[in-house]
């Protein structure tokens, strides 16, 4: 028995070495085509990279073509010539990469060809602008060759990573399928090991192994069995709760400690159902209808009762019993607790009170504010009408005064005249921008696509139309794009930021730029795109510590007899951007002009 016991040990060991060196030669190879694989992975994410490069390096060569253009600077002809110098050093770096693909190859020699048409054509409109000026470059790019280059060479990039990414694709799957096959036989062989080791120890230890394994289960079992039973003795005497426990029919067969200091009853007055003797008269029969159920149906019981406590008041309590199941599945015994929730219902009954207190108090604050609403419609209708008839009955008498009896007046009485018509003008200006800033709380906005060309053209109309105004300059960067807005409300917003920029200069000729760009807030959702359109002008400037200041209504930071308005303007325009969902805001310093944007959806 000995013999045939060492020959298996024996015969175990050498399995396991022939097994070991098997898997060593396997995992060799299956490690060296990982590795291969790995290269040529690596190899195709250094082609796309320097696809994705060539790419950016010629938008550089076009960026600084387009800064050169805009602002005649020649610094921004920097990036550019170096951009140029770039991309052939990386097409050339690509035609390396790819020597083993003929078909990549050819599409690169194709790209060299397109991208030197591209760099021709950056080069004749930068050409163009040193001999014939910025609006001859302008009309040779608006041509659009520059873009369908630009778009040509975009398509045989994008084909050329196609083309790579499939064979990333297939090489990546190679790799995992290396990896899978080294890890499934590296686990394979090892366990084949781990059986035939663990057959030897078997064989040499089988006798005391059993053993050991079955004290150490007795002893486990024992362990278990007193933990399990100072945990509930533990839990019985810590708990505020009264733990209750009865036989498989209901019984109370020992003696119930908590149960006890809860509500005064001893052993003998709580078996044959005397618990029920302290509940509430209107819940004993509830309650043993319910635990009649329980025990018919072996189903959990759950209820709510007022309980007598050993003071004498009532205190509700939830009670909850489960049974316990034996191995055959038959009720052994049940097992529940009463715990007190007094003091809880009262809160939620407090806390359903307060509820129906809110709201009462929210529907009077409802009320309230639609009266005060209306209130304010009546206002702003008295304003509109009967404000404004004795206005005009002022102005209108006072012109008619200049006119008609002028020549009767001294000096003194014809500009005192003159300040009353003025006056009423200034008035008149005030109502109509407190009725507009009115309006724009209170009226509903139906947001949609505006071209915000059109919008701009129109309120540098309504800007320029004042005979007041001074002649400005508009330099407008378009085409514009399109935002979300209100066309009406925008074209106000766009008005008074043109209106401020054209007024607010210290004796020089207004110039005002107008531009737009796209951006991306940190707060954007996925899919929602913003445009931020600009007002810029030469004029006299803000303080940075008044810019939040200025968009308040009735904020002036200079006198009327400097510059006339109302000071309303500015909030108008915070109004009615917020009112389309956007942002205002203002840079400036003083006597440097100011840059105000509004960011509206796109």
């Amino acid at each position: 028995m000995e013999r045939s016991r060492t020959r298996q040990i024996n015969i175990g060991i050498g399995a396991a070495l022939a097994l070991l060196l098997l898997n060593a030669v396997v995992s060799y190879r299956n490690i060296l085509r990982l590795m291969d694989n790995e290269r040529r992975v690596s190899h195709t994410h250094l082609v796309l990279a320097n696809l994705e490069q060539t790419l950016s390096t010629l938008k550089d060569a076009e960026t600084g073509q387009r800064g050169y253009l805009l602002t005649g600077n020649r610094q921004f002809l920097d990036p550019y010539a170096a951009a140029i110098t770039r991309v052939d050093q990386e097409v050339q770096i690509l035609e390396r990469l790819t020597a083993d693909n003929s078909q990549q190859q050819q599409r690169i020699r194709d790209l060299k060809q397109a991208i030197d048409r591209k760099l021709e054509n950056l080069e004749a409109v930068i050409t163009r602008y040193d001999s014939q000026g910025f609006l001859a470059a302008q009309q040779q790019v608006q041509q659009g060759r520059g873009k369908q280059l630009m778009d040509d060479i975009r398509q045989q990039v994008a084909a050329m990573q196609a083309e790579e990414n499939q064979l990333l694709q297939r090489r990546s799957q190679e790799s995992q399928a290396s990896a899978r096959q080294t890890l499934l036989t590296f686990s394979l062989a090892s366990g084949l090991n781990l059986l035939l080791l663990a057959l030897i120890f078997y064989l040499l230890r089988q006798d005391r192994f059993e053993r050991d394994r079955e004290e150490a289960k007795q002893q486990q079992l024992l362990t278990q069995l007193q933990a399990s039973e100072a945990r509930y003795r533990s839990l019985v005497s810590a708990t505020s709760q009264a733990v209750w426990g009865t036989n498989a029919v209901g019984q109370v067969v020992e003696e119930l400690p908590s149960w006890q200091a809860l509500t005064g009853q001893s052993f003998a007055e709580v078996q044959d159902s005397g618990w029920l003797r302290v509940l509430h008269p209107n819940d004993r029969d509830h309650s043993a209808q319910r635990w009649q159920h329980s025990l018919k149906t072996k189903t959990r019981y759950e209820t709510e009762q007022r309980v007598r406590v050993a003071d004498g008041t009532y205190r509700l309590f939830q009670v909850r019993g489960v049974p316990v199941l034996d191995r055959e599945g038959e009720v052994r015994e049940w097992v529940g607790t009463y715990t007190d929730i007094t003091e809880r219902k009262q809160a939620e009954a407090e806390i359903r009170q307060l509820n129906a207190t809110l709201e009462c108090r929210v529907e009077e604050r409802t009320a309230q504010l639609q009266e005060a609403n209306a209130e304010l419609e009546g206002f702003a209708y008295s304003v509109a009408h009967d404000l404004r008839a004795p206005l005009r009955g002022m102005q209108g008498l006072s012109e008619a005064l200049l006119e008609d009896y002028g020549d009767r007046l001294d000096e003194m009485g014809q500009e005192y005249a003159r300040q009353i018509v003025r006056s009423a003008e200034q008035l008149e200006d005030l109502i109509q921008d407190l009725l507009a800033y009115s309006r724009l709380s209170r009226m509903e906005l139906q947001l949609e696509p505006v071209d915000l060309n059109a919008a701009v053209a129109e309120s540098i109309a309504q800007a320029t139309a004042d005979a007041d105004s001074q002649p400005a300059q508009i330099i407008i960067a378009s085409p514009l794009p399109t935002v979300t807005a209100h066309r009406t409300t925008l074209i106000q917003v766009i008005t008074n930021l043109l209106t401020n920029a054209i007024k607010f200069v210290n004796r020089q000729q207004p110039l005002v730029r107008v531009w737009a760009e796209a951006i991306e807030p940190p707060d954007s959702r996925e899919g929602i795109h913003w445009v931020r359109l600009w007002v810029a002008d030469n004029g006299i400037g803000i303080a940075p510590e008044y810019h939040k200041r200025i968009f308040r209504v009735f904020e002036r930071l200079h006198g009327i007899e400097a510059y006339p308005g109302t000071g309303i303007g500015l909030a108008i325009v915070q109004k009615g951007v917020e009112r389309m969902g956007g942002e205002v805001g203002v840079e400036s310093q003083l006597a440097q002009g100011s840059r105000f944007w509004i960011t509206l959806r796109g």
